[in-house]
This record gives structure tokens, C-alpha cells and sequence, in this order.
């Protein structure tokens, strides 16, 4: 009973506006002094949440982040959507398919969804909303493409699950790639179908779109060569993360699109967003240990064994778990909080890591886009006049077809066991 009042209390302080890493901090104080474990707190406190900085591979991090605000403040999404338009954009719904393109290729290099929102919002919303697509449709369809930033590799989620259910990130790298592009696909398709009374765009030439490839090489070559690395062993996810960011901003300096001024900018605001992610990262390190401590875990996969519950009822539990905590927690804080308890029940009904640590992303992205907190939501808001409220509602196909994906990689884990398999 004492876990869940801490969890119902953590829930809590951060829906009267805590920030989510003092709640945890306070949540896992009270807990420990619940269960009696009173020797030292504040020293063991600090001891924990310091040892949670201490895997070389989170060096990796800040700098993936690094990649992504370099990349934005370089402007080269433009280039990736001008490529993606050039290619695709004659088809039905091209211009939507075009922006999908440009969410996958630009989430290829950033790690980050929110990032990429920002990045390719900025770019395709005026295009999209010229060319007739009605601006809630819009809004949805580049806040859904944005959760790409998560799932394809590199991605910052996937190092932080490696991490907290000590699996290989190189190989949980390689997980993301054919779920990301089933998902990519499907939204495409989606668009495709859905979209009705637009413009087409442009018709352009073979010439026109190798034109827009070159100029595009540059910066395509990267999620090529940050993959090839880590998947021929040459380097790891963290060596692999510091060449990017040389990579980016060699390319960035060389073709101007960026000024010293402008990597300032960039290091400040990667700065900031890996501030937020080690805190609650330290924080969340310490409430695990309080939910170990007393015992949790063992009581829920006990539960689960007594009650004979097979991998398809633990599954729809989980989702409906994770979009419940989606409209309170937000993304990362989600993760650090579920992965804990979760990762020995999917163990004990047979699920495998990587293919649970596919799902968790995907539950990220489910939770990035669910109403009333999802982050995708509100930035693309904020690019584009949108009302939020019909957003939502066309939100809703994109994230039944991340739900699906969620059941599928549980169900089919060959989705994101087989690649990794082939290293």
C-alpha cells in the first residue's frame, strides 16, 4: 500500500504544477521514510542520484542534443523538406506525405521530437496551409510526424531506456529503424487517403529533384553515417554522437549557415534541455530505488503469476497505463517512472527487451501527442494559428496507428529484434 500512496502522491504534487523532478525527489524522501529507511537520507540520497550520472554512455546525451539545435539553428530542414517535396510532392496528399518525409529524415539526425516539430513546423505549416490543407489537419500531421525524433535513431529516449534496463544501445538503435519506417509509412498512407480538396504541388522534373538531392547530400549523409558506424562496430552510440556533432558543425560554418553566434545559441539551448533531462534522471534514479526497496516490482510480476495474466492482457494493461500517464507526466519523466516496474513484468510474461524497449518509445510518441500535455501539440500551437481543441481531434488516427505499432512490435517482435540480430 505504501508505494502507491508515494506513486498517487507523485502524481499529485505534479499536477498542482511541481516540477516533475522536485516531485520525485519528495515523493522518494517520503517513501524511504515510510519503509524506515531513515540512516543517513539525505546522504544516500545524494549518493543515488549521483551514481545515475556515472554510464559513460549518457555522454552521449547533450550531444545528440547538440546535433539537433546546431541542425536548427543551421536551417537545413528546409533543405530535407524542399528534397522530401521535390520527390513526393506530386502525389496525392504529396505535400503531406513530403512533410512525413521531412519529420523522418530531419528525426534521422536530431534525436529529438520536439526538435523536429519545431524544425519541420516552421517550414512545411505556410507550405501545407497554401496549398489548402486546413490548418487543425496540419497542425496534427507535423505534431504526429514529429514523434519520428524518438523512435529512428539516434534517439535520446532510447539511450535513457539502454540505461535504466541495462540493454545495448547500439542495438536498441538498430531496433528503431523498421518500426520507424513502418510508422512513417502508415502516417504517409494516412495522409494519402485522408487529405481531400487540396492543390497539388509543383510538378518537377528528374533534374529538379536531383537538384534538390545535391543540395540536400550534406546533410542527408549524416543519419548514414552516424548508422554505418554504429552498426559496423567502428563506433559506439557515444563516439558515433561527438563525430555529428564535429560533422554538423564543420558543415554548418563552411556553407554559412551558421555563426559563432549561432552555435552559442545552440550549445545554450542543448544546454538547457540536458539540464532538465539529468535532473530528472537523478531524481528519477532515486524513486526507483525507493520503489525497489519497498518491494513493488516483485509484488506486481507476483500478481501477475498468480493470476495466470498472458502477454496479451499484460500488453493492453501497459498501454492503458501509458496513455493514462501521458495526460499527467511528460515524456521522459513517464519513461524513468514506468520503465522500473514494468521491465520484470514483460520479462516474466516473455517479452523481449528490445522489443519492449521499442514499445516504450511508442508509448513516448503516444504520449507526446495525447491531449491535454502532449509537448507536440502545444509547439506546433505556437508555430502556426491552431486550435487546440480540433488538433486533438485529428490527432486521433495518427495515434491509433501508434497504438496499433505498440501491439504489434509486442506481438511480431521480429519488427525490432530482427536488424539488431544481423550485427
Amino acid at each position: 500500500m505504501t508505494p502507491v500512496l508515494i506513486l498517487a502522491g507523485f502524481l499529485f504534487l505534479v499536477a498542482i504544477g511541481m516540477p516533475v523532478f522536485a516531485a520525485m525527489g519528495i515523493a522518494a524522501i517520503s517513501g524511504m521514510v515510510a519503509i524506515g529507511e531513515t540512516s543517513d537520507i539525505m546522504q544516500a540520497a545524494a549518493y543515488t542520484v549521483s551514481q545515475a550520472y556515472t554510464g559513460f554512455v549518457l555522454v552521449a546525451v547533450p550531444l545528440y542534443i547538440l546535433v539537433g539545435t546546431l541542425m536548427e539553428e543551421a536551417g537545413f530542414s528546409r533543405r530535407l523538406f524542399e528534397f522530401a517535396v521535390r520527390w513526393v510532392g506530386g502525389l496525392r496528399g504529396g505535400l503531406g506525405i513530403a512533410t512525413v518525409a521531412a519529420c523522418t529524415l530531419f528525426a534521422a539526425i536530431s534525436g529529438s521530437s520536439v526538435a523536429t516539430v519545431a524544425t519541420i513546423g516552421l517550414v512545411s505549416f505556410p507550405a501545407l496551409t497554401k496549398y489548402g490543407y486546413k490548418p487543425d489537419f496540419s497542425g496534427a500531421l507535423i505534431a504526429s510526424g514529429g514523434t519520428l525524433g524518438i523512435l529512428i535513431p539516434p534517439s535520446i529516449a532510447m539511450i535513457l531506456y539502454g540505461v535504466i534496463a541495462e540493454q545495448s544501445i547500439s542495438k536498441l538503435f538498430i531496433a528503431g529503424i523498421v518500426p520507424g519506417i513502418i510508422l512513417a509509412s502508415a502516417m504517409a498512407l494516412y495522409t494519402a487517403l485522408s487529405v481531400r480538396g487540396v492543390k497539388e504541388a509543383n510538378r518537377y522534373t528528374m533534374a529538379d529533384r536531383f537538384q534538390a538531392t545535391w543540395e540536400a547530400s550534406w546533410v542527408l549523409l549524416l543519419p548514414i553515417l552516424i548508422l554505418t558506424l554504429i552498426y559496423s562496430g567502428v563506433a559506439t552510440p557515444t563516439e558515433a554522437a561527438g563525430l555529428a556533432v564535429v560533422y554538423v558543425l564543420v558543415l554548418g560554418l563552411a556553407t554559412r549557415n551558421l555563426n559563432w553566434m549561432g552555435v552559442w545559441r545552440a550549445t545554450r539551448s542543448a544546454l538547457a534541455t540536458t539540464v532538465m533531462i539529468f535532473m530528472l534522471l537523478g531524481f528519477g534514479r532515486y524513486l526507483t530505488e525507493f520503489f525497489t526497496l519497498s518491494g513493488l516490482p516483485d509484488a506486481i510480476v507476483s500478481t501477475v503469476t498468480e493470476f495466470g495474466l498472458g502477454k496479451f492482457t499484460v500488453t493492453l494493461m501497459m498501454v492503458a497505463l501509458f496513455l493514462v500517464l501521458g495526460t499527467i507526466l511528460e515524456a521522459i519523466s513517464m519513461m524513468l517512472i514506468a520503465v522500473p516496474i514494468l521491465f520484470p513484468i514483460t520479462q516474466s510474461v516473455g517479452i523481449d527487451p528490445l522489443a519492449f524497449g521499442v514499445f516504450v518509445v511508442l508509448a513516448i510518441e503516444a504520449a507526446q501527442i495525447t491531449p491535454p500535455i502532449g509537448i507536440n501539440i502545444f509547439t506546433v500551437a505556437s508555430i502556426g494559428a491552431v486550435d487546440i481543441r480540433r488538433l486533438a481531434l485529428h490527432i486521433l488516427p495518427f495515434l491509433a496507428l501508434i497504438v496499433g505499432l505498440m501491439f504489434l512490435t509486442v506481438f511480431v517482435e521480429e519488427i525490432a529484434t530482427w536488424l539488431p540480430a544481423t550485427m
